[in-house]
Parts: structure tokens; C-alpha cells; sequence
């Protein structure tokens, strides 16, 4: 039983990553999506989902990404990885959401990575106000 178990979250991990290839942001959705099937995400896996936080050109795939990292932050890698992200992101609800996430870990790491976007002219007011709310919590 715990052969077929193995057998099924490999496939489902195939599925995933095949799908994380595909032009459509549905299919790239529906490869994110099907990470909360899975019982542990691989690093093969949760790679993927730093590349379509980091990088998908769609918002919502980018944040579904993130949504699907939130059960591993427990790991110091990925929460690495998260802070990292933050100077990656272009979109405002992207970097909301992870100022958000940052506060809800009490990673205070971020503070510095934060503070940066407080700085970038193209990242809009209402935006480096939360932003700041945030910083202010985690100091």
C-alpha cells in the first residue's frame, strides 16, 4: 500500500511539473493547485513553485505560488527563498501578500529586503503604506 501511495505522489509531482511548462496560466494554475494533493512537496517541487512565484508573467499564478509555499515555511530554506523573493516582484498584490506572509512568520529577516521596496519609485503608495505596517510589526 505504501508502494501505490509512493507511486501516486510521484505521478501526481510529474503531473505538476509537466503542467508548470504549459503556456495557458489555467494549466500553470491547475499545476500549482495540485500541490495541496500532494503530502511533501519535493525540492523539484517546491522549486517549481519559486519559479512561478519569481517569475510566471500572470498575478494570479504568482500568487496561487505563494499560497502553495505557505505549508512549508516551517522549512529554513524556503523561507529563505521567500525573503529573497521579495526584491523579484513586480506586482503589488504580489508584494502585499508576501509582506503579509512576513509578518505572519515574525520573519525578521525581511525587514531589510522590505524596506527596499519602500525605495522603488514604480511600487505605488498605497502599496509602500502597507508595506511599512508591516516593517513596523516586525521590528
Amino acid at each position: 500500500m505504501s508502494e501505490l501511495t509512493k507511486e501516486v505522489g510521484d505521478l501526481k509531482e510529474m503531473v505538476m511539473l509537466s503542467l508548470m511548462e504549459k503556456e495557458s496560466a489555467t494549466q500553470r494554475l491547475k499545476a500549482v493547485s495540485l500541490t495541496s494533493e500532494m503530502d511533501q512537496a519535493s525540492d523539484k517541487v517546491t522549486n517549481a513553485l519559486f519559479v512561478a512565484l519569481n517569475k510566471d508573467e500572470n498575478v494570479n499564478v504568482r500568487l496561487a505560488a505563494l499560497e502553495a509555499l505557505k505549508p512549508y515555511v516551517s522549512k529554513s530554506t524556503v523561507r529563505l527563498k521567500l525573503i529573497e523573493s521579495i526584491e523579484e516582484q513586480a506586482s503589488p498584490l504580489v508584494q502585499v501578500a508576501l509582506a503579509e506572509l512576513m509578518v505572519t512568520m515574525q520573519e525578521k529577516r525581511s525587514v531589510d529586503q522590505l524596506r527596499q521596496l519602500l525605495k522603488d519609485e514604480r511600487v505605488p503608495k498605497e502599496v509602500k503604506y502597507k508595506i511599512s505596517e508591516s516593517i513596523k510589526v516586525l521590528i
